[in-house]
């Protein structure tokens, strides 16, 4: 019997979205947080028509990918195609970073959840990026737990 540890298997880009998106979607559910209309923070204005979740899951995915800037992120996430395929719904740059520092706070949130469900004590990313938006200081966070979850738009169709 080998005692070599095992060999790592990379994952797809289209399989390490759905596995960050599966994981953000149990760890909201563990932390009570609940999304009504696409918004996982209550705020003004019709349904967006990127989902909060997607938003959150990109914002995962540039740190898990080690992006240095939302721009350098944001031009990167343009181009790929299976990106492109998984996201066919896409924010303005502008309005990425806006949304992406409006959800800033739940993502650290989630990383206690996160914690929880790997019974471990760090999470398994950290927010490395400094977010600076000043139309995401207009949102106030209000109560989440009247919510309803349900799958993010793009990914749940796959």
């Amino acid at each position: 019997m080998s005692t070599a540890a095992p060999k790592s298997v990379p994952l797809s880009i289209e399989d390490l979205v759905i596995s960050v998106y599966c994981a953000l979607d149990d760890a909201l559910a563990e932390a009570g947080i609940v999304a009504q209309d696409g918004k996982l923070i209550p705020r003004r204005g019709p349904p967006p028509e990127v989902d909060d979740r997607e938003v959150l899951c990109l914002a995962v995915l540039q740190e898990l990918l080690d992006f240095e800037s939302d721009h350098a992120f944001y031009s990167w996430f343009q181009v790929h195609p299976t990106l492109r395929e998984l996201f066919p719904r896409r924010l303005s740059r502008p309005n990425w970073a806006d949304r992406r520092a409006l959800l800033t706070p739940l993502m650290e949130r989630l990383c206690g959840a996160f914690c929880a469900l790997a019974g471990e004590e760090s999470p398994p990313f950290s927010s490395s990026i400094p977010i600076r938006s000043t139309s995401a200081a207009r949102f106030a966070p209000g109560s989440r737990s009247a919510w309803a979850v349900s799958p993010g738009p793009a990914i749940a169709a796959r």
